[in-house]
C-alpha cells in the first residue's frame, strides 16, 4: 500500500481537474436524476467512467480501442 497523493483544481462549478503521481483525469458534472448528480471522468488510461454520486453505481468502458481477452 503505501501514501497516494492527489491535487484537486476545479476549474468551473461542474468541471474538475484531478492531478496524481501517474496522471490526471478530468471529471464534469451533469445532470440530476431521482436526486443524484451523474459524474463523468475520463481519466489518463484511456477510460472513461459515469457514475450516480452516492450510489455506489458506476459504468466503465475502455477508449483505447484494445480488446479483452479475459485471460488474467
Amino acid at each position: 500500500m503505501g501514501f497516494h497523493f492527489r491535487k484537486s483544481f476545479k476549474i468551473f462549478s461542474f468541471l474538475k481537474f484531478n492531478k496524481n503521481k501517474k496522471g490526471g483525469s478530468i471529471s464534469v458534472d451533469g445532470p440530476t436524476i431521482a436526486g443524484k448528480k451523474v459524474k463523468v471522468t475520463v481519466n489518463n488510461k484511456k477510460k472513461a467512467t459515469v457514475s450516480l454520486q452516492g450510489t455506489g453505481i458506476s459504468y466503465d468502458t475502455d477508449l483505447s480501442g484494445k480488446k479483452k481477452t479475459g485471460k488474467k
